[in-house]
């Protein structure tokens, strides 16, 4: 059983290996064209329509010359009197009645049809729509490996990982006890890890026990330039791995975000980490839905015991949040606020500013009229529902990876400060990027509009 590797390849590349060649994909096009069918979206001859010699693509040319090559052009000028020709489909298959003249075509590298490759190729594009975000894309094609593949460990390992970086243990410790029962030799590395996480999960059932938290006790972890105040609890249950843990993903994040928008706050930041049971204990109150943090002039999130990715990026978020705060003394423009916590979120992660899903729904939202502006979701998001809040977060996301292409970092800094100095948000783009924030707006539409 070949173990997936780490170098995976793209799900795009892996749909260009399965392909035809070239030559052969436009032959059968023509052909398909030829014989009467419909090119897709478009609607089929009714019935009894017979074909016609409008049926053919109009003004495509077929030849071939002395040593069997096919030749497609619409310049019919340029074909040799010589050459064979065709013009229906009849007369294209007698182009080939001798057989396919020319190299041998061999089946595309990676392309083979045997099950276990089969399998490695699917598993490779499950995990790379995990990598890019598309965790609902990974999740339902690593589920349907499962099904096809009981017997195979390595869907459960990444199953056990988007499991529990929702909150859902038992099923993150089902997953990760089958992986053990399955992982062969071959697989060692992984079969640490995985018994690490399941001896790390009783610690964090433990912080998700509500009812059994008690009073919020708050230590302090040394830090030059935040002020980190954490629960107890996490740090027992944590030992001393959970400081140095914390302590690098804020810097990581300081850093990026830093240097991403060209300032830094002037005065340390504070941050509370909880487990999850003391945050809802100290913080449910607040909210009419469910979080995971905020920012009230301190960053506030929830952290489990032995936190990993999930926690990182949550802070890389709420920290863009803090500087936004700190810089204009506000969080408005709100789209700009919420766009540039996403899209620096997204970058922790390496991931690209919008997902494949969500440039279709801009898409979508851009031909069927939903669009929401830029200047109704600058005082918030507020009255949207949950369909139009995704949508304005997305846009939102778009928008500031489109202010980020057309600026440098000192003239983003600037755009910050402008607002901080009480500018309006057209004035300070207008001086940035030279549009207003309605001009932004029908930029980032046409540039959408572009890449259809």
């Amino acid at each position: 059983m070949p173990a997936l590797k780490s170098n995976v390849r793209a799900a795009d590349e892996s749909q260009v290996s399965r392909s035809l060649p070239p030559l052969c994909g436009v032959l059968a096009a023509v052909l398909l064209i030829g014989a009467g069918a419909s090119p897709p979206g478009e609607p089929a001859d009714p019935p009894g329509a017979g074909a016609s010699e409008g049926a053919r693509p109009s003004g495509l040319h077929l030849w071939v010359d002395g040593q069997g090559r096919t030749h497609i052009t619409d310049d019919p000028a340029g074909i040799p009197a010589d050459a064979r020709r065709a013009q229906d489909v009849e007369q294209i298959g007698a182009l080939w009645g001798a057989g396919v003249v020319g190299a041998r075509l061999e089946t595309p590298p990676g392309a083979s049809g045997r099950d276990e490759d089969r399998l490695v190729r699917s598993l490779r594009d499950a995990v790379a729509d995990f990598g890019r975000g598309e965790v609902a894309r990974a999740a339902s094609a690593l589920r349907a490996i499962v099904r096809e593949a009981p017997g195979r460990p390595e869907p459960h390992f990444y199953l056990a990982l988007l499991e529990g970086g929702r909150g859902h243990l038992e099923k993150a410790e089902g997953h990760l006890r089958t992986f053990l029962s399955l992982a062969g030799d071959d697989l060692d590395g992984w079969r640490a890890s995985a018994e690490q996480r399941l001896a790390r999960l009783d610690d964090e059932r433990r912080l998700m026990d509500t009812p059994g938290a008690g009073p919020l006790r708050l230590v302090d972890l040394e830090h030059e330039a935040f002020r980190i105040q954490a629960d107890e609890a996490l740090v027992a249950s944590g030992g001393s791995d959970f400081a140095r843990t914390v302590a690098r993903y804020l810097d990581d994040a300081r850093g990026l975000v830093g240097e991403r928008i060209g300032a830094f706050p002037a005065e340390p930041t504070g941050v509370v980490l909880y487990g999850k049971a003391a945050y809802l204990k100290a913080h449910a109150h607040r909210f009419s839905f469910q979080t995971v943090g905020f920012f009230d002039g301190r960053i506030h999130v929830v952290s489990k015991a032995h936190p990993a990715g999930e926690l990182r990026t949550l802070l890389f978020h709420e920290y863009t949040h803090a500087l936004f705060r700190e810089q204009t003394g506000s969080d408005r423009p709100f789209w700009l606020n919420e766009g540039l916590a996403e899209l620096y979120e997204r970058a922790s992660q390496r991931r690209p500013p919008l997902s494949r899903g969500e440039r279709a729904k801009l898409n979508q939202a851009l031909a069927s009229g939903e669009w929401i502006s830029l200047t109704r979701l600058a005082p918030s998001f507020g009255g949207l529902g949950n369909r139009e809040a995704r949508l304005a977060y997305a846009i939102s996301t778009a928008a500031a990876d489109w202010l980020e292409r057309h600026s440098d970092a000192q003239q983003r800094a600037t755009l910050l400060r402008r607002l901080g100095e009480g500018w309006s948000a057209d004035e300070a783009l207008r001086e940035a990027v030279g549009l207003d924030t309605a001009g932004l707006d029908d930029a980032l539409r046409r540039g959408l509009r572009g890449r259809m």
